[in-house]
């Protein structure tokens, strides 16, 4: 039986400015590059603006350069002989292939990698989305499509994109608990297209769930290194979690984060004693995204919550 979801354990995240101060300290601009997945998921995307994602990766020291996997035709050869490596979002974006067809399409991005790039394996992620309606009725078909993404993956690294503005609180600690299940390296929040992107209070169950030897990856809304490290906050809280291997975020801004976090080193006490209005950084507040039902339940949050005058008054 799954642990029960421990709800007065997960309070609204509260950036602490010692500790804030003390994360910013920690980074610099070479190193929140290599945490970074530089990401372009447009239908219009041309082989310029590719070139141009390689180049940054290649030039700042980025993760990867994650991009559609019709790109398994360009990608590689624009990254062959650097240590970035290639991601692919896989069934995007609604994650609703059956799992043979996830399978032997995971697969098949796998082999063309390989076959073009030349260098073996190691070079590669996918980024697979779940089918959160089936995740909804049974969370072993999660579990089961996931393993047959992994299995065709070959020992690449999969990282499971569970599209949390979907859920609840309640259903994210679930759906981690699969993902943890699962032979998956990594969760991951969101498409960077969905009602809302990466938010510190889902990082943080994501992480409490997955433990710290698993990796957590952020998307959607990065564009600055104070949003990069707020979420790290939550989902990269201790030294050793903060590894690229264990902690991620997807960005179209590669260069807003890496030259922003240039000024945030001279000024991380100021930011960090400025703190953040709570509803900016709360899934609920986004309420007016969602469908009605996960509307219904954000707004029903928000009437209970401390913060509550935030939303009345609209003063953000």
């Amino acid at each position: 039986m799954p642990a029960p979801y421990p709800i007065a354990a997960t309070p609204l995240v509260e950036f602490d400015a010692d500790r804030m101060t003390s994360l910013i300290a920690a980074f610099d601009p070479q190193r929140i590059a290599s945490f970074l997945d530089v990401t372009d998921l447009k239908p219009d995307t041309q082989p310029p603006k590719m070139a141009k994602m390689a180049g940054w990766a290649r030039t700042l020291g980025c993760a990867s350069v994650c991009v559609n996997p019709v790109e398994v035709d360009t990608l590689p050869l624009l990254l062959k002989g650097s240590p970035v490596k290639e991601c692919y979002v896989h069934d995007f974006p609604l994650g609703k292939s059956d799992v043979r067809l996830k399978a032997e399409s995971a697969g098949h991005i796998v082999r063309k990698s390989r076959e073009l790039r030349g260098e073996g394996p190691g070079k590669l992620e996918l980024d697979t989305v779940i089918n959160v309606g089936r995740f909804k009725k049974d969370p072993r078909y999660t579990l089961e499509e996931i393993n047959a993404v992994c299995q065709a993956a070959d020992g690449e690294t999969v990282k499971v994109i569970v599209r949390s503005s979907e859920l609840s609180e309640e259903e994210v600690w679930r759906v981690s608990e699969v993902v943890a299940e699962s032979k998956a390296q990594f969760i991951k929040n969101s498409t960077g297209m969905d009602a809302y992107g990466a938010m510190p209070e889902h990082m943080r169950i994501m992480r409490r769930v997955m433990g710290p030897g698993r990796g957590v990856k952020a998307a959607g809304g990065i564009s600055d290194a104070l949003s990069f490290l707020r979420l790290a906050y939550a989902g990269a809280p201790e030294p050793d979690t903060q590894d690229p291997m264990l902690w991620r975020a997807g960005t179209s801004a590669p260069l807003a984060i890496v030259y922003s976090m240039g000024w945030l080193m001279h000024q991380g006490r100021d930011w960090a004693l400025a703190g953040v209005t709570p509803c900016l950084v709360c899934p609920y507040h986004h309420s007016e995204k969602l469908r009605v039902e996960m509307r219904e339940l954000a707004n029903a949050k928000c009437r209970g919550c401390g913060h509550f005058h935030h939303r009345i008054h609209k003063d953000l």
